[in-house]
């Protein structure tokens, strides 16, 4: 996959479902809420009143921590200024953060319970969205997004890092599926070519073409078959 370098969907959904579970998810019983007042910080700004009610709740910091007095849940502000929501275990590892960067994109990460991120989901207006499953080294086992030329991308890798399944589409914007060794040699292509005629390609295990099945340009059914060697033969029903 680190050859292909893939450039980085709306997330409001995918996000907002997972915020909702994460908050379900909290027992009210375990949690103590706690809105600091600190002298030095000025934690609330102002608080707004309507028939008794409170409408507007402003602070720069609102935590939700556990009977031990550990945070598991942050509302803050980044670096950036910008918005940061946490959820972690009560040993402060691992959890759900959801933040928005200094360019103003959203993004998400998901933990271990070691502090290993191991999954992220990340929109941006020049790259698009993007989801990242890496393992625990932070080695790309899957990716899902935009590629270089602005097509959609799927590509999967094996544990070694080498790039075993790749959907996606060709420079002349036609659909493709490869499939390959564990050394990264394509086995398999299937998609359309130039043309726009549908193709099915078969390597041995070093490269070399030994089946090619699909249309020809002016529309007719082609049959091509190779030997090892190289040497072969195509029929071409036009």
């Amino acid at each position: 996959m680190r050859a292909f370098q893939p450039s980085g969907l709306s997330l409001e959904s995918f996000v907002g479902r997972r915020l909702l579970a994460l908050l379900v998810a909290l027992s009210l019983a375990d949690v103590v809420i706690l809105l600091s007042i600190g002298l030095s910080t000025a934690a609330f700004v102002g608080i707004a009143n309507e028939g008794g009610i409170r409408k507007t709740l402003r602070a720069r910091s609102f935590e939700v921590v556990n009977r031990a007095g550990q945070p598991v849940l942050v509302a803050t502000a980044n670096e950036a200024h910008n918005g940061a929501f946490w959820v972690s275990s009560a040993g402060g590892k691992g959890g759900v953060s959801i933040g928005v960067d200094e360019a103003g994109n959203g993004n998400m990460t998901v933990n271990t319970r070691s502090g290993d991120p191991l999954l992220t989901a990340s929109a941006s207006d020049v790259s698009g969205g993007a989801l990242r499953i890496v393992d625990d080294e932070g080695a790309d086992l899957v990716f899902v997004g935009t590629g270089d030329r602005g097509h959609g991308l799927l590509m999967t890798n094996s544990g070694q890092g080498v790039n075993i399944f790749l959907a996606g589409a060709d420079s002349a914007a036609n659909g493709g599926v490869l499939i390959n060794s564990r050394d990264g040699t394509n086995l398999i292509y299937a998609g359309a070519g130039a043309g726009g005629s549908g193709g099915l390609h078969v390597n041995s295990r070093a490269g070399k073409s030994l089946l090619f099945l699909g249309a020809s340009e002016a529309g007719g059914g082609v049959l091509g078959l190779w030997n090892r060697a190289g040497q072969g033969r195509i029929l071409d029903a036009d």
